[in-house]
């Protein structure tokens, strides 16, 4: 559990941080249009800040798998003697009359 908090614990940082400047430099280009004529900080912004979110998802799954994987019971494979297949009763004499024409 420690390693995987750790691992909790760095993720949530570097997405906080990261999120943290994408809205900064969003907020300062957007509403100070002056300062940015083609709205290009905006984009990379955005683009910070997705990316840091994106980081974020990536980082809980690796946690959640890491999690479910150490915590499944391991045990011994047991394989069923018998299946739930009804067999059916045939006749060894009895022979089945097939047309060998095909239809479409």
């Amino acid at each position: 559990m420690e390693t995987n908090q750790k691992m909790m614990d760095a993720v949530k940082w570097v997405s906080g941080t990261g999120c943290v400047i994408g809205i900064l430099i969003f907020g300062l280009s957007f509403f100070v249009s002056d300062y940015n004529k083609d709205y290009l900080l905006t984009a990379v912004g955005m683009a910070i800040t997705l990316s840091a979110a994106a980081i974020f998802l990536v980082g809980i799954f690796f946690v959640l798998t890491e999690e479910m994987v150490m915590n499944t019971k391991k045990g011994i494979r047991v394989v069923p003697e018998t299946t739930k297949i009804i067999k059916l009763k045939s006749k060894a004499n009895h022979k089945t009359k097939r047309s060998t024409e095909y239809s479409n």
